[in-house]
């Protein structure tokens, strides 16, 4: 199951070696976390939010942690997960955004200089009028 590395990353990073201290930690039942340590339930999209906010992740980790469990809940199931698409696409996505990046980043000039123009004052051309300085 997809899902269930995140809650083996959370036991990970916090030191947690039952699923009781699991439970405590995201507010859960210790039944309930049994039940998706051993595979027997996918966790929700609000126990998956809960293990995103434990673990600290960014919106992008949270959206795939949240696919990972509507993919495996399709599985559980025996049908086939829109999610699996929606990764898929997000994975298109996410290339042409690096590919995007990458390009700008080589076609744009490290160190562009802008034209300078530097004004005069009476006190530093003297001797010349100010149409002269203009000029």
């Amino acid at each position: 199951m997809r899902s269930l590395k995140y809650l083996e990353m959370l036991k990970e990073k916090y030191r947690l070696n039952s699923a009781t201290a699991v439970a405590v930690k995201l507010g859960l039942s210790k039944q309930a976390v049994s039940n998706y340590l051993n595979a027997n339930r996918v966790m929700d999209e609000n126990t998956c939010l809960a293990v995103a906010m434990a673990l600290e992740l960014s919106e992008h980790e949270t959206m795939q942690l949240l696919m990972a469990a509507g993919i495996d809940r399709a599985e559980k199931t025996g049908q086939e997960s829109l999610w699996t698409v929606f990764s898929q696409r997000m994975a298109t996505v996410a290339a042409s955004a690096l590919l995007v990046v990458g390009v700008t980043g080589f076609l744009t000039p490290q160190n562009a200089e802008a034209s300078t123009y530097k004004a005069y004052s009476a006190a530093e051309a003297p001797g010349q009028s100010i149409l002269c300085q203009m000029a």
